[in-house]
């Protein structure tokens, strides 16, 4: 009886620790890197933040070849991810395509050199995998 008790313990402790790994349900883009200093970033044609390597040159420069373009962000903002839009109002981005005269500009930091990436569900409990393949068995 111990011994059961002991399990059904220990099992309960496991699930109350993973249930804090998660994001809470309202929090649908995750944490924030915030721009200690005002920072440029290099985005495509749509807005899209992309590599800094797409845009060739110094951060202080707006660069039109091949579609890639910097992006200033200012300081206290928000930095945006891989893929996350300069545009999207959801991310509260202060910042122009504009650099400001008198201003030095320093890349995104490296927590921020990142794509957000939502849950992917694979199945699991509950779910059938009796279509594996395709067919029915």
């Amino acid at each position: 009886m111990k011994k059961q008790l002991f399990l059904t313990t220990a099992m309960a402790a496991t699930l109350t620790t993973l249930s804090g790994c998660s994001s809470p349900p309202d929090d649908d883009w995750g944490s924030d890197v915030m721009a200690d200093r005002d920072t440029a970033v290099c985005v495509d044609q749509n807005g899209y933040r992309v590599d800094d390597d797409f845009c060739d040159g110094d951060v202080a420069y707006r660069v039109h070849g091949g579609g890639h373009s910097w992006f200033y962000v200012n300081r206290g903002s928000r930095v945006p991810y891989y893929g996350d839009s300069v545009r999207d109002p959801r991310l509260g981005l202060k910042g122009s395509y504009f650099k400001t005269n008198g201003v030095s500009y320093a890349r995104a930091p490296t927590a921020a050199n990142m794509a957000r990436s939502a849950a992917v569900s694979r199945g699991g409990w509950g779910s059938s995998g009796r279509s594996f393949g395709g067919g029915r068995s």
